[in-house]
């Protein structure tokens, strides 16, 4: 687990890795509803680019 910093923030690594983690447990949960006939495919791809989003942003934001 990441340390937080004295000021309370979290590494930017660490939010990275999470929001990775949460993508690929996307992937999985999602195509599972899909298939269950739960959730339609195209609010499954809308969610996943969200979260693909997100990762990017806070991968491109470490960059700087």
């Amino acid at each position: 687990m990441a340390r937080i910093t004295p000021d309370g923030a979290l590494p930017i690594t660490a939010l990275i890795a999470e929001a990775q983690r949460e993508l690929d447990m996307r992937h999985q949960y999602y195509w599972s509803r899909v298939r269950a006939g739960k959730m339609r495919q195209d609010d499954a791809d809308k969610r996943i680019a969200l979260m693909q989003a997100i990762v990017k942003r806070l991968t491109v934001t470490a960059a700087l």
